[in-house]
């Protein structure tokens, strides 16, 4: 009697085990399924590249005079300050292209026999800067390398790096985008169809590196780049694009 449930416990037992070790197989296989369905994807990136050229210019250039007495500080300046104008005269940028800032005046004050400063003032410092916003780059970018010579005539000048971009860059960085995203989906049918599958609908996109470089410029920067140092550049649009892959 006791061997009978003794036969029949273990029976259950076996039969328990058995059922359970399928139930965990169809589980894994089902997962392994699902697994397979969420790996069936594809990513690609889509590359779109063009040149401009800059539309507009912004260049800076400052004027000072040092002098022991103001009034004669006032008149430097405004000595030098007339030989810049006559300058961008002559580099044929009419008034309304550029804007002369306020001056701005500096007391340096002399200091005692240890270096201390005191209340008597030596010098007065004038300053002043021009700056010139112009959509002729040419021009802006001639009358900055020209200005060296108010300098060797004897100018105290300083003359800053043009700035050159183009106004309409949104609307080219949308065309960029347009394109690079055109050129990641015909890359997604190019694998696709070498496996065998075809794109399916689209999963996520995203825009990666957007820069613009000098022509010709090799360097790339993860959180992209805005060259302004050139007039001719070189804009660069990366899209990336996640797709599912239909057998």
């Amino acid at each position: 009697m006791e061997n009978g449930t003794g036969n029949r416990l273990g029976m259950f037992l076996l039969g328990a085990t058995l059922a359970l070790g399928f139930g965990w197989a169809a589980y894994m296989i089902s997962g392994a399924m699902v697994k397979m369905k969420q790996e069936s994807l594809i990513r690609v990136k889509g590359v779109a590249e063009t040149k401009i050229k800059s539309n507009f210019a912004t260049w800076q250039c400052g004027i000072w005079f040092r002098s022991v007495e103001i009034k004669a500080g006032y008149d430097g300046l405004e000595k030098y300050r007339q030989s810049v104008l006559d300058y961008l005269k002559t580099a044929k940028i009419p008034t309304g292209e550029y804007s002369v800032s306020p001056i701005e005046i500096y007391m340096e004050y002399k200091p005692d026999e240890k270096g201390n400063k005191t209340n008597t003032i030596e010098f007065y410092t004038l300053k002043q800067s021009v700056v010139v916003n112009s959509s002729d780059v040419a021009k802006v970018d001639a009358a900055a390398h020209g200005v060296s010579d108010l300098i060797k005539n004897g100018v105290e000048l300083k003359s800053g790096r043009p700035a050159f971009v183009n106004t309409d860059i949104e609307a080219i960085k949308m065309e960029l985008l347009a394109k690079a995203t055109k050129n990641a989906y015909e890359r997604a049918q190019t694998l696709a169809a070498n496996s065998n599958g075809m794109v399916g609908r689209l999963n996520s996109a995203s825009q990666g590196v957007f820069q613009i470089t000098p022509v010709n410029s090799t360097d790339v920067s993860d959180s992209g780049a805005y060259d302004t140092s050139t007039i001719d550049k070189s804009i660069k649009a990366v899209v990336t694009l996640e797709f599912q892959v239909a057998k």
